[in-house]
């Protein structure tokens, strides 16, 4: 073989080994983004329980207009690796959400917060902290 040749065979080998790490790193961003999609949308079903529970009288076990007590429902909350955690006030609750992917740090799983609250019946806060 000629020395063309070999130059040849050493750049596309240099080609395809950076279009596999380059198609690898976009899988896992993709695997990241969606992972957080998921947690942000079960934030949403969480919420739903969550004015559920505010708007049913205490004597039937809901927070008689608070958020106040709220604790999500397991089957809701752990689901395919996925952890929700949540703290609640008055007129807010709190949720944290782990994935069951490595997140940007490449230590730690995929981590959302987000903060509803319920005067504005908005998200104050919902942020993809990993």
């Amino acid at each position: 073989m000629g020395q063309q040749q070999f130059i040849i065979i050493g750049l596309l080998a240099i080609i395809v080994g950076l279009s596999a790490f380059g198609g690898l790193q976009w899988a896992k961003s993709q695997n990241q983004a969606h992972e957080r999609d998921i947690i942000v949308q079960r934030f949403n079903i969480l919420v739903g329980e969550a004015k559920k529970y505010a708007a049913k009288p205490a004597s039937l076990g809901g927070g008689d207009g608070s958020f106040r007590g709220f604790t999500p429902p397991t089957k809701l909350a752990f689901f395919s690796g996925i952890k929700v955690y949540s703290t609640s006030g008055d007129d807010w609750v709190l949720f944290q959400g782990y994935g069951s992917v490595i997140g940007s740090d490449e230590k730690t799983p995929v981590l959302v917060i987000g903060q509803y609250d319920k005067n504005t019946e908005k998200w104050t806060t919902l942020a993809e902290v990993n």
